[in-house]
């Protein structure tokens, strides 16, 4: 499907929302090892990931919710698939921003308008 997608010219990018993460995620991810070969496929075929980055497990505060998704969930994404460039978008957090400025040239963010 990723094959497919990048094949047609028209999609650029694919979203991640994590499940439970913003209205109508119910169906968002679960479980990242399930999605590390579309991860891979994207890398090799110069797609870009699009990330609401955040975690949803109820113990941890709303409010950390992206600090801890930069912590632990970013490394994890980057890992599963070198070369997968990758916009963090809603940024909302010191440490969300300083990870986009210091992630390297395939982590990146929306410009503000």
């Amino acid at each position: 499907a990723v094959e497919a997608a990048a094949a047609s010219g028209f999609i650029k990018a694919f979203k991640l929302y994590p499940a439970g993460a913003t209205t109508n995620s119910d169906s968002g991810v679960t479980d990242y090892a399930k999605i590390e070969p579309a991860l891979r496929a994207m890398a090799a075929h110069g797609l870009v990931l699009c990330v609401h980055g955040e975690v949803t497990d109820p113990a941890v505060d709303v409010f950390d919710r992206e600090r801890v998704f930069v912590r632990t969930r970013l490394p994890q994404l980057i890992s599963m698939a070198p070369g997968l460039k990758i916009v963090l978008e809603h940024l909302s957090t010191k440490e969300a921003v300083e990870s986009v400025l210091h992630g390297g040239p395939n982590l990146a963010a929306p410009a503000r308008q």
